[in-house]
């Protein structure tokens, strides 16, 4: 081969090599070097809005306060049970709105109360466990404060009947209840109230005939 027609060659095989990389690999260099920025980004945003939640109770002036013991007796006049009640509940530090009006909160509650029943009809006593969390909402504006409350939970019974008229399939039991009450005292130690309690099985098992109690309670805050 000429001579020339090497170094003609060689010229091209050069000038080939020394081309520009293409747009495409450029952008997508460019996109490599903003993913570092985005990843420190998402990890502040997640944690100033962790922290704005957190500081929500703090925000309204809400603290963890002290526990509570209750002790109440309900009556099912249609299943003839009577049961007597003791309970522990515990703020649980959320709470939304006015702590100097209106107000919603979250409480804890634990349970165990003694089922009598005077059933002429082969009649049986049980235990009842439980736990739930309690909405409250209350107008704190005076030393005595009105609310309203709200629960739903789980049950453990330690049996499946208080008679044999009153057949409740399952020692698993759900309970729901609305309520009222008072809070008075100058630091609201002393509360008394009413609920409308209801447990049944949801369904699980038939026969699900329920019960149904009226429930009054005194309170004293520690």
């Amino acid at each position: 081969m000429p001579r020339q027609d090497q170094e003609a060659r060689q010229d091209r095989h050069a000038s080939c090599c020394d081309l520009p990389p293409a747009p495409a690999a450029r952008t997508r260099h460019r996109r490599h070097r903003q993913r570092p920025f985005a990843a420190r980004l998402m990890p502040l945003v997640v944690r100033h809005a962790a922290a704005s939640l957190l500081a929500l109770p703090l925000c309204l002036g809400i603290s963890h306060a002290a526990p509570a013991v209750q002790l109440g007796y309900g009556f099912d006049e249609t299943h003839h049970v009577q049961k007597a009640e003791v309970a522990m509940l515990w703020d649980s530090g959320f709470a939304w709105g006015n702590p100097q009006g209106w107000l919603v909160d979250l409480q804890w509650e634990v349970n165990i109360a003694r089922w009598n029943s005077s059933s002429d009809n082969n009649p049986h006593d049980l235990w009842e466990f439980g736990a739930s969390p309690v909405v409250r909402i209350g107008w704190w504006k005076h030393a005595w404060a009105p609310f309203l409350e709200l629960s739903v939970g789980p049950r453990l019974l330690t049996g499946t009947r208080t008679s044999d008229d009153h057949v409740i399939s399952t020692a698993f039991q759900f309970s729901e209840y609305a309520g009222l009450g008072v809070t008075v005292g100058s630091d609201r130690r002393f509360t008394a109230g009413y609920r409308f309690q209801h447990l049944s099985n949801a369904g699980i098992k038939e026969p699900n005939p329920g019960t149904t109690f009226h429930v009054i309670y005194l309170r004293y805050r520690f």
